[in-house]
C-alpha cells in the first residue's frame, strides 16, 4: 500500500507536468488575446466596482440622513399648513431648524445647505457660513424646476446643478406620510464634493490611464483634468459607453484605449476606467513568459522530489490517522515512534502525550462529577429538611390548648373532629421527602386546617376556592399553601374575623408558569413593612435559607419561598403585594407548569 500510494503521487505529478506543458505550448498564442482581455477586465472591473461601491456608500449616508426629516412630525405639520397661517409657520420654523436640520450639519460636516420647499408655498432652509446669497424667494422660483428634475418615486435624486457652486446637490420628494405617494414638498441637501474627489483622485491606472464619471446626459461629473468637469463627453464615445455597459471595448481618439464602464442604479452615474491598450498588453506578456519558465523549472524539481517526499510522509500520517480513529471510539491508542527523531516523530510524540493527558483528564472529570453530584444531593436534601423543620409551632400549641378546653367543658364530637384534623395535619407535615404533591393534596391539608380554625374562631368561616378542575392534579411543593392561609388569619384581620372578610384561593396557567394566589380583603401590609418583606425574599433568592430562624415576622413565608426554589430553581418562588384596591394582600406562588428542574426523591432519616 505504501509503494502504491507513492507511485500514485508520482503519477499525479507527471500528469500535471504533461498537461501544463501541453497547455502552455499549444494554447499559448491562441489564449493570449483572451488572457489579455480577462486580466484587463478583472483589473478595470475591480477598480470601477470599488469606486462605485464607495461612491454609493457615500451618497447613501446622506440618503439616510435625509430620512430623519421624513419622520419628523414638525416637518409633516409644515407640509400641511396653509400658506396664510404665518403664526403656525413661525412656531414650526425654529423647532425644525434646531431639532431636525441642525443635527444634520453636526453629524455630517460636509453638508453646506439643507432646504425644505413645500408645495403650499412655505419653505425653510439652513446653510453654513460660506453661503451668503440665498433666500426663500430663490427656493420658490426654482420649485417647478425641482419638481421636474426630482424623481417621482420618492427616491434620492442627484441633480446636474446646485444652488451653490461646486457642491453636490441631492433632492427627494416628500409627503406627510411615509407610505403615501402624494408628495407635498421637496427636500434638498447640498454637500461638499471634495471628499468624493479625494476618493476618485486616489485611483491609479498606470502612467497614462485615468478614471472619470459622466451622468446619463453625458455631462462629466468628475475627470482628472479639472477643466473637463462640467463639460459634455464626446457624443460618439458616450454612445459606445451606453452600448457596452459592463463590457470592455476599445476606442481610438488619437491613441487606442481600452474602456470599461458600469452604471450605478443608485446614483445614475456611469463610472469609466480607461487605459492605453499597449500599456495593458506589455506587463501581461512579460508575466506570461516569466510564468512559463518558472513553471517548467518548478515542475521539473517537483517531479524529482515527489517520490521521496511521498515515502517520507505517507507512513507516519497513516499511523496517526489510524490512531485518531481508534481514539474517537474511546480506545486511547498510542502511535509507535519510528526512532528517526525527525519532525514526524516529534508530532507522533506530541500526539501520544495529548492522548495520555486527555485520558487522565477524562478520568478526573468523571470522578469529580460523581463527587459533585453526591455532594449536591446531600446538601439539597439537608437544606430541604432544615426548611421544613422551621414550620411555626404556635398553631399546634394553640390547637392543643383548644382541645383541652373542649375536653374540660363538654363532652362533644368537636373534640373528635379537632383531634382527627390535627392528626391528618401532623401526618402530612412531618414528611421530609422532596416529592411534589398535587394541588388537591394541598387543598385537603387546608381543609383540615380550616376544620380546626372553625372551633378556634367560634363561628363558621369558609375559604373561597376558585381553581379549575383540570388544575387540581397540577404539581406543587408540599406545605406551601396552608402557611399562606394561616398568614392571612394571623395578619390580615387583627381585629378579628367578620362576616365580610374573605380569603380566596385562585390558580391559573400563564404560558409555562403555574400560578397560585392567596388573596384577602384585610388591612394589607404597611408600605415600609412590605418593602422589608420583599427585600428579604429577594435576598433569600440570592442566598437560599438554610436553617435560620427568627422569632417574629415572616418565618412561614420565607420557608415556603425557599422550598419552592430548592425544588424548581431560583426563577420561581413566593412574591408579596398589596391589593390594587388598597385593601388586602396578595400572596403569589410561581411554579413551572411542567417541571424542568426537579430533584430526585431523597429522604432524610
Amino acid at each position: 500500500m505504501r509503494a502504491s500510494l507513492a507511485a500514485r503521487i508520482l503519477l499525479y505529478f507527471v500528469i500535471v507536468i504533461v498537461i501544463s506543458a501541453t497547455i502552455v505550448g499549444v494554447g499559448l498564442y491562441q489564449q493570449s488575446s483572451n488572457e489579455v482581455d480577462k486580466q484587463t477586465k478583472d483589473l478595470l472591473t475591480q477598480i470601477v466596482d470599488n469606486a462605485m461601491n464607495h461612491t454609493d456608500m457615500y451618497l447613501k449616508t446622506y440618503d439616510r440622513a435625509s430620512l430623519t426629516m421624513l419622520t419628523s412630525s414638525s416637518v409633516k405639520d409644515l407640509l400641511n399648513l396653509d400658506k396664510s397661517d404665518f403664526v403656525s409657520y413661525f412656531l414650526l420654523n425654529r423647532p425644525i431648524k434646531e431639532k431636525v436640520i441642525q443635527p444634520l450639519f453636526i453629524n455630517n460636516p460636509a453638508i453646506s445647505l439643507v432646504y425644505l420647499i413645500g408645495y403650499n408655498g412655505l419653505s425653510i432652509y439652513e446653510h453654513d457660513v460660506e453661503a451668503t446669497e440665498f433666500s426663500q424667494t430663490l427656493l420658490q422660483d426654482n420649485l417647478e424646476r425641482l419638481k421636474t428634475i426630482t424623481n417621482n418615486d420618492g427616491k434620492l435624486t442627484i441633480m446636474d446643478w446646485s444652488f451653490m457652486d461646486g457642491k453636490l446637490a441631492l433632492t427627494r420628494k416628500i409627503s406627510d406620510r411615509q407610505t403615501s405617494k402624494i408628495y407635498k414638498g421637496i427636500l434638498g441637501i447640498e454637500v461638499n464634493i471634495e471628499e468624493l474627489k479625494s476618493l476618485w483622485e486616489g485611483i491609479r491606472l498606470g502612467e497614462t490611464g485615468y478614471f472619470y464619471i459622466v451622468n446619463d446626459n453625458g455631462k462629466i461629473v468628475y475627470h482628472p483634468k479639472a477643466e473637463m468637469i462640467g463639460e459634455h463627453l464626446d457624443a460618439q464615445l458616450l454612445t459606445k459607453l451606453k452600448e457596452n455597459q459592463n463590457h470592455i471595448f476599445t476606442y481610438k481618439d488619437g491613441v487606442e484605449r481600452v474602456h470599461f464602464n458600469r452604471r450605478s442604479d443608485y446614483s445614475g452615474w456611469t463610472l469609466v476606467a480607461s487605459m492605453p491598450l499597449d500599456e495593458l498588453r506589455a506587463p501581461v506578456l512579460n508575466i506570461r513568459r516569466t510564468t512559463i519558465v518558472t513553471c517548467a523549472i518548478a515542475l521539473l524539481i517537483a517531479t524529482i522530489v515527489a517520490y521521496r517526499f511521498g515515502q517520507s510522509i505517507i507512513r507516519p500520517i497513516r499511523m496517526l490517522v489510524n490512531g485518531m480513529r481508534r481514539t474517537e471510539k474511546g480506545d486511547w491508542t498510542h502511535v509507535e515512534i519510528s526512532g528517526k527523531s525527525n519532525e514526524m516523530d516529534h508530532l507522533i510524540f506530541s500526539y501520544n502525550m495529548m492522548v495520555s493527558r486527555l485520558q487522565e483528564l477524562m478520568e478526573q472529570v468523571y470522578a469529580e462529577e460523581l463527587k459533585n453530584k453526591e455532594y449536591l444531593l446531600k446538601r439539597q436534601a439537608a437544606e430541604f429538611q432544615a426548611l421544613q423543620l422551621q414550620i411555626n409551632p404556635h398553631f399546634l400549641y394553640n390547637t392543643l390548648e383548644t382541645v383541652v378546653c373542649y375536653a374540660v367543658v363538654q363532652d362533644s364530637p368537636e373534640i373528635k373532629e379537632i383531634v382527627r384534623s390535627l392528626s391528618y395535619m401532623l401526618r402530612y407535615s412531618v414528611r421530609a421527602d422532596l416529592e411534589e404533591i398535587t394541588v388537591a393534596n394541598e387543598l385537603k391539608h387546608v381543609m383540615h386546617f380550616m376544620n380546626i380554625m372553625q372551633y378556634r374562631l367560634g363561628h363558621q368561616f369558609e375559604i373561597d376556592v376558585q381553581i379549575p378542575p383540570e388544575l387540581l392534579l397540577s404539581k406543587m411543593v408540599r406545605l406551601t399553601l396552608q402557611p399562606l392561609v394561616e398568614n392571612s388569619f394571623k395578619h390580615a384581620f387583627p381585629d378579628g374575623i367578620e362576616s365580610h372578610h374573605v380569603i380566596r384561593i385562585e390558580a391559573m396557567l400563564d404560558g409555562d408558569d403555574f400560578i397560585v394566589k392567596v388573596m384577602d380583603n384585610g388591612v394589607g401590609i404597611p408600605e415600609e413593612r412590605l418593602r422589608e418583606l420583599q427585600a428579604k425574599l429577594a435576598a433569600q433568592t440570592q442566598t437560599p435559607l438554610t436553617g435560620r430562624t427568627e422569632r417574629e415576622g415572616g418565618i412561614g413565608l420565607a420557608n415556603v419561598h425557599s422550598r419552592i426554589q430548592i425544588v424548581f430553581g431560583a426563577a420561581y418562588g413566593l412574591s408579596i403585594a398589596n391589593q390594587a384596591s388598597g385593601t388586602g394582600t396578595v400572596l403569589t406562588l410561581l411554579m413551572p407548569s411542567h417541571s424542568s428542574r426537579r430533584l430526585p426523591d431523597a429522604t432524610i432519616n
